[in-house]
């Protein structure tokens, strides 16, 4: 048995042989590393290279800031201001104030002082202060040749204010006549440092327009002198409110002046919308420009003196800072101005039944080659509706407008006098934009 098992192991001893492996050759090992390293580094370097030359083409272009303009506040549209309440007159009673004793308080006030006096207008100037620092001049240059061969530059001016900063533009406010085909356009801040400033979109309606500057065209001490203009609400203002009229508003600018609010119930129409505004006892004329801020420095109406009344030539007034946020906003981000092309009136419930006029927007005059007068609406039709919405004053056809785009086709219903009455026609219309 055990012969079997010796033989059977010497069949199989040669599995028991020892394979040994050649020695590895170090010295050619290192060679053969430090040449794939130096390869690696040489790729590295070559990549980098390459990468930072054609890296600019492939970067995605960076999207412009969007300007946004918050109302803190609230709208106007969604705020009432209380009636005032009238106190009933004391028929008799001991309550009832005697005649005598009002003459004797009033004849107990004595007389501001020169020092008061003075102290008074240091305290408006503290209040102009802020408000002060968003204000700029606006200039449009432009060259021509007289009839003489002569070239010379002409020159327009305004005052304008910061309504926004992105981060990389500043966006000003100012009035279009000053910047309407000019060769160029310069803006002074509140500091005296002058740049160039470039249009970005007018409003026809209201003569606004907004032109933007490089915040790398200023310097730091500049950037830090001047401020977002600061919005109020024009709600808050009451007939005999004192304000400031800042920037040009008897056409010279770098001016400071305090008044009274006369009165915040005029309305203008203008196409498609229309805007309330503030008239103040401040001397103003066809040039002035700037805005009117409440004694809290919160800006509450830009100066439009294209909107005074014949009576009211000689002062300033304003448009209401809260009918113009979103047309600001609009301005600013190069936005289409959708329109209707209608001038109109609000025909109130009241007014409707004194009058028999349905209530809606009574149409005054529908604008040439507009898209009101190309779907076939005419002067004295009532608009009721627009799509499936009521629209029954001019403020809320603005705001449905504002949220159409050009090109859209909507139908507007309205009421049309007839030989038996109001009847309803129904308008395709296809919006446009300005």
């Amino acid at each position: 048995m055990d012969k079997k098992k010796d033989h059977k192991q010497d069949e199989y001893d040669f599995y028991r042989e020892v394979m040994k492996k050649k020695p590895l050759d170090k010295r050619k090992i290192a060679i053969s590393m430090a040449g794939v390293a130096a390869g690696a580094v040489l790729f590295g370097v070559i990549a980098a290279f390459v990468f930072a030359k054609v890296e600019p083409y492939f970067e995605p272009e960076e999207e412009q800031p969007r300007v946004s303009i918050v109302d803190e506040t609230g709208t106007d549209e969604d705020e009432e201001k209380e009636p005032q309440q009238e106190i009933p007159e004391e028929e008799n009673g001991d309550d009832q104030t005697d005649e005598s004793d009002t003459t004797a308080a009033d004849t107990s006030k004595e007389p501001m002082t020169l020092q008061e006096y003075s102290d008074l207008y240091q305290q408006i100037s503290e209040a102009a202060s802020e408000p002060k620092r968003s204000v700029v001049i606006v200039q449009g240059f432009t060259n021509d040749v007289d009839w003489m061969n002569n070239s010379f530059e002409d020159e327009k001016q305004a005052s304008g204010f910061v309504v926004a900063d992105t981060g990389k533009e500043y966006y000003v406010l100012t009035e279009y006549r000053v910047v309407d085909t000019v060769d160029r356009i310069l803006v002074t801040f509140c500091d005296g440092n002058t740049v160039d400033g470039h249009f970005v979109k007018q409003d026809a309606a209201t003569g606004l327009a907004v032109i933007q500057i490089a915040r790398n065209d200023l310097g730091k001490e500049t950037r830090d002198a001047i401020a977002v203009g600061e919005l109020g609400s024009a709600s808050s203002v009451n007939q005999g409110d004192l304000v400031l009229a800042l920037g040009s508003p008897s056409g010279y600018p770098d001016s400071v002046v305090c008044g009274r609010v006369t009165s915040t119930t005029n309305v203008k129409s203008t196409v498609d919308s229309e805007y309330h505004l503030l008239t103040t006892d401040i001397m103003g004329n066809s040039e002035g420009s700037g805005v009117l801020v409440n004694l809290d420095g919160k800006i509450v109406g830009v100066i439009a003196q294209s909107f005074s009344g014949e009576a009211d030539t000689g002062v300033v007034t304003a448009l209401s800072i809260s009918d113009l946020r979103k047309l600001i906003e609009q301005l600013s981000n190069n936005e289409d101005l959708i329109y209707l092309g209608v001038r109109g009136q609000d025909i109130s419930s009241s007014l409707a039944q004194k009058t028999g006029i349905p209530t809606g927007i009574y149409v005054n005059s529908v604008e040439e080659d507009s898209p009101a007068m190309n779907a076939g609406i005419q002067n004295g039709d009532v608009i009721v509706k627009v799509g499936n919405e009521s629209v029954e004053t001019l403020s809320r056809l603005r705001t449905r407008l504002d949220q159409s785009k050009k090109d859209q086709k909507i139908k507007v219903t309205a009421m049309r006098k007839g030989a038996e009455g109001y009847v309803e026609i129904v308008f395709d219309v296809t919006l446009d934009a300005l």
